[in-house]
């Protein structure tokens, strides 16, 4: 829960919200006006009654104005490649005047009357509504509707995506709506709603309002009741949480074909007082499932993931697939974390975002390998070397520590990751930098791969986990899935093994005589739950370019 909110709350102070700030009496003077503002991001407090009191500081001294221990305020996690995006913010618009008389027509055919149009300050330029997104009083984008084109909408190149309507939320129970319209009709019906700025299947604001969003204890989601809306309902509860959301179901398909059909207030109140929690069935009949198993069959292809970087290695894999976890291993050398940046960088090529954990590098390193394979040349130019940066920012994360860290901790920068920046991919490098209780080593690796199992199931996510195998009577020898160092429930809860092998340069030589392919490195599938598809791909190794190629 928000740091600030819960001590507000444990003082037993009563606040509204205004955007980011929080308005309530001051603490230090006789203000019963609401004159005090504290922000719930940032701790800075200040009140108005300029002449009496004039009271300001940071969270810090708040709390030790009022003679509590002061604690401090939790900083952000620790990545690297989460820096601030920079946004153009529109100009101001007007209001819509005697001239849009279209538009306004318009409007009122939508069921709005005059004090919502004007509460939400909509624009309009010829047959286009203009619907204004405001972040702390700034106006920071600017949807645009055809009124006579209802699939011809856009917003402002370059602008932030925040949710529409959020300045105006003052409880601690957010409501969030599919679409601008009706988010203006729940107003008439007297409740206080936001609207995703960009349909069901964007979840781009998210990244931008994470902070906002943690201010609230309860979240209900009431987006329109067709397939889309359902399944975009759910998806976002489970990235924003599902213990603290519930599902609005709504008499038509939305608020505003309800205002247009004249559903009753007292209906619209019900259907909000019924909303559905979202706590997990543990008891279910297969019946339960149904609707699953028919996307499941439908998918056909789909069901194999995302395309991994090698055709050969699709060939037995599929893919790499959501809720799915990945155990790397092989002998020191033979490559794991060069063909693991591979497949991140294959992976941000594509579009999907991923997140990285070297305990067993330093993550300056780390990105100068991947710099090395991302431009193919092993001595990039300065300018070579920023644009490939800026090329991995917003689709790398790095988090930046560098000594053992503890499943809590990790698996807590693992979950922020996928919430707030909707990260699909996860790398740990390796299993022997996570600090666990080496007196109960075997159970404490079951319970920590139990807990990765778990935390890809939550967030429909893959985990890549490199395990180190145990030490072989030769360096030739071939490991296998059960030389894995470590309990064999490692192996046992994954879904998928994956071996890497660089043969010596006798054996390369050995095989070039017998007329067979001379690999750099073979990449053994050992295990493949979904498919039951086992196999090698050999692979040629590129020095310059710090590559792996496949089809040898």
């Amino acid at each position: 829960m928000n740091q600030i909110i819960a001590y507000l709350e444990s003082k037993e102070f009563k606040f509204r919200r205004r955007g980011d700030e929080l308005i309530m009496d001051c603490p230090f003077c006789d203000d019963r006006l609401g004159k005090f503002s504290i922000n719930s991001i940032t701790g800075l407090y200040n009140c108005l009654h300029l002449n009496t009191c004039g009271a300001k500081g940071d969270f810090y001294q708040f709390q030790k104005e009022l003679g509590d221990k002061p604690k401090k305020l939790e900083g952000k996690k620790v990545f690297i490649g989460n820096e601030k995006k920079k946004y153009i913010k529109p100009k101001e618009i007007k209001p819509i005047g005697d001239n849009e008389i279209n538009v306004y027509r318009y409007l009122k055919g939508r069921g709005f009357n005059d004090e919502t149009i004007k509460y939400f300050r909509l624009g309009a330029d010829g047959s286009i509504v203009k619907f204004p997104f405001r972040k702390n009083g700034v106006l920071v984008n600017i949807k645009h509707r055809d009124i006579h084109d209802k699939n011809k909408m856009w917003q402002e190149k370059n602008a932030e995506q925040v949710l529409f309507n959020r300045d105006n939320i003052e409880n601690n129970i957010l409501v969030i709506v599919e679409g601008e319209f009706d988010a203006m009709a729940l107003y008439q019906y007297g409740i206080e709603a936001v609207s995703v700025p960009a349909g069901v299947s964007n979840q781009v604001w998210v990244e931008n309002e994470w902070d906002y969003l943690d201010t609230f204890k309860h979240i209900l989601i009431c987006f329109d009741t067709d397939q889309a809306g359902k399944e975009g309902a759910v998806k976002l509860a489970e990235r924003l949480g599902l213990w603290r959301c519930s599902l609005v179901t709504l008499p038509l398909k939305d608020a505003n074909e309800c205002l247009l059909k004249n559903i009753s207030t007292e209906e619209i109140t019900l259907c909000f007082a019924r909303a559905k929690e979202l706590s997990p069935e543990t008891l279910v009949s297969p019946d339960f499932f149904n609707d699953k198993i028919q996307r499941l069959f439908e998918m056909g292809a789909k069901l194999f993931g995302t395309p991994t970087a090698w055709t050969e290695l699709d060939s037995i894999l599929k893919g790499w697939r959501g809720s799915e976890v990945t155990i790397w291993s092989g002998r020191n050398g033979s490559g794991k974390s060069t063909i693991l940046n591979q497949v991140i960088l294959d992976l941000a090529a594509k579009g999907v975002r991923s997140c990285i954990y070297s305990g067993e590098m330093p993550p300056e390193r780390y990105l100068r390998w991947a710099i090395i394979q991302h431009k193919e040349n092993n001595n990039p130019s300065p300018i070579s070397i920023s644009d490939s940066l800026q090329w991995m920012t917003g689709k790398l994360y790095i988090l930046n520590i560098t000594n053992t860290i503890t499943p809590d901790e990790l698996l807590n920068n693992f979950e922020y990751a996928a919430r707030r920046y909707g990260v699909k991919h996860f790398v740990i490098d390796s299993l022997m930098k996570i600090s666990i209780n080496d007196s109960d080593e075997y159970n404490e690796q079951k319970r920590f791969v139990s807990r990765l199992t778990d935390f890809v199931k939550i967030h429909d996510c893959h985990v890549h986990l490199v395990a180190h195998p145990r030490k072989a009577a030769s360096d030739t020898d071939e490991p296998g899935k059960v030389d894995i160092k470590g309990t064999s429930h490692i192996t046992d809860l994954a879904h998928n093994v994956i071996v890497l092998y660089r043969p010596t340069e006798d054996q390369k030589s050995n095989s070039i005589k017998k007329g067979k392919v001379a690999a750099d490195m073979v990449l053994f599938v050992k295990k493949n739950r979904e498919f039951g598809i086992e196999g090698a791909v050999m692979f040629k190794y590129a020095e310059a370019t710090k590559k792996f190629i496949s089809g040898v």
